[in-house]
């Protein structure tokens, strides 16, 4: 499967640290998911309600300008999105987000 991915950073102490990931895939319905590390549940509150807002508006579909707006609407002075990657490595969402938040946990994402 081809999937596009971002990396969330948020701004603590004068550093980006990695704490979420974006999703985007290219499956029919609404294949998007944003998952943030334990420990950040106001971002991940956050990161919910634009997928509600998105189900709320009846989107159907969303595409790579989807992360492209939410990554250049973020505040510097809150934190970062990274550049957007597409990747066929992995077999499912659940594989992707395993291992990505698995790299951001052992401190290969930095």
């Amino acid at each position: 499967m081809t999937f596009l991915y971002m990396i969330e950073y948020k701004l603590v102490a004068g550093s980006y640290i990695p704490i979420g990931v974006w999703c985007v895939g290219r499956s029919g319905g609404l294949d998007v998911e944003i998952r943030m590390l334990p420990g950040y549940a106001e971002e991940q509150e956050e990161a919910d309600w634009v997928i509600n807002r998105l189900v709320e508006n009846g989107v159907e579909r969303v595409a790579r300008q989807f992360l492209v707006y939410h990554q250049e609407t973020m505040s510097p002075y809150r934190g970062l999105r990274s550049e957007i990657i597409e990747t066929d490595r992995y077999p499912s969402r659940e594989a992707l987000f395993a291992d990505l938040l698995k790299q951001i946990k052992g401190g290969k994402i930095t």
